[in-house]
């Protein structure tokens, strides 16, 4: 079973790369990482809990999920904390698939969601994009009774773009009254202005068998910490934390997340710039005749000429994307929002 799957390759590290370079200052917009980095109140929170790191953690993040749970106006057993989404991903493999059952995956999008289903046994069925966009008539077409699940990326990653409300809620009513499980995973929603974008909270109420992923990744700046959350109905999180490892998540990333929730402004401004420096990036972009599909995320897909000549020269002027080819986009580069220096200095080179 293991031989077929591909291990997720994340890349040498920074240091790794930084060594590589020498003298060179190495800027990463290769992993969407958030370029102001997290809360001075994260920092402080991370700094005040260190000396209690030898303590476990608590195994149900309750102070997280009760804090999620009031910010999201939904009920804590509605919530479930996990070692990042990947985790989450793979728990919900765990509890629901089994060998013979079937989950739409939009093709290509993030490798953990196949590789997971592989892993329980089933079998992932491609639903290939129209160009850049999620074809979710397709992904109806492909819906079968062995179908136990859909997965759906909105903002989609690589290609950056979103399903708007009006085809999802269409969608999912086509699923009918004893619909399979339907994953929403909106790690990159916080950087959405597109007004058509779903509530995905809304969405929940009407269909209880959604499951909601998000990440304090992104828009929190804690991707080195790995924490991320599910929204459900009471019923799925109960099956989810059949399955969960106890102590899933580090004490450093619990006190780290809860004070990110705390710090409204500091996901404004994340969110800001973010939404100005990825106009900025998509102007210049423009004018250099290089096109990509509008982006919802933290990321543009930029199609050029030589994707691996051009990722090449950045890198060995600091700058750090990745190759569109690792991602099902050959002839594409994705290139992370950065700060404005970073982001003059990239569309100078490309």
């Amino acid at each position: 079973m293991l031989d077929p799957i591909v291990p997720y390759a994340p890349g040498k590290s920074l240091e790794a790369l930084a060594a590589e370079l020498g003298d060179v200052d190495l800027v990463r917009l290769s992993a969407n990482e958030n370029p102001l980095g997290p809360s001075p109140r994260v920092v402080a929170a991370i700094a005040r809990e260190a000396a209690r790191v030898h303590l476990y953690p608590d195994g149900g993040s309750t102070a997280l999920r009760e804090a999620l749970a009031r910010h999201l106006a939904v009920v804590p057993e509605q919530v479930i904390v996990g070692n990042g989404a990947d985790e989450l991903i793979g728990l919900i493999a765990l509890a629901a698939f089994e060998p013979g059952d079937e989950v739409v995956v939009p093709h290509p999008s993030f490798e953990p969601y196949t590789t997971c289903v592989a892993l329980a046994g089933a079998a992932p069925v491609a639903s290939p994009l129209a160009k850049y966009e999620t074809d979710l008539e397709d992904m109806r077409r492909r819906v079968s009774a062995r179908t136990k699940a859909v997965i759906v990326c909105s903002p989609h990653n690589p290609a950056a773009t979103i399903v708007r409300t009006k085809p999802l809620l269409a969608f999912l009513d086509a699923l009918g009254a004893d619909p399979p499980l339907v994953v929403l995973d909106e790690a990159y929603g916080d950087f959405c202005d597109d007004p058509e974008y779903p509530d995905g909270l809304a969405l929940l109420r009407r269909h209880p068998r959604l499951i909601l992923l998000r990440t304090f990744s992104k828009i929190a700046g804690l991707a080195g910490l790995r924490v991320g959350y599910a929204i459900a109905s009471g019923e799925t999180i109960d099956r989810l934390n059949r399955v969960r490892a106890p102590y899933n998540v580090n004490r450093l990333g619990q006190v780290a997340a809860l004070a990110a929730l705390e710090d409204g402004e500091h996901r404004r401004r994340t969110r800001q710039l973010v939404i100005e420096e990825r106009a900025f990036l998509s102007a210049g972009l423009a004018r250099r005749g290089l096109a990509h599909p509008p982006s919802q995320a933290n990321f543009l897909l930029v199609q050029v000429p030589d994707a691996a000549a051009s990722r090449e020269r950045l890198f060995r002027a600091g700058i750090l994307v990745r190759d569109g080819a690792g991602v099902g986009f050959p002839g594409h580069l994705r290139v992370s929002v950065g700060l404005r220096a970073t982001n003059e200095k990239l569309l100078a080179l490309i």
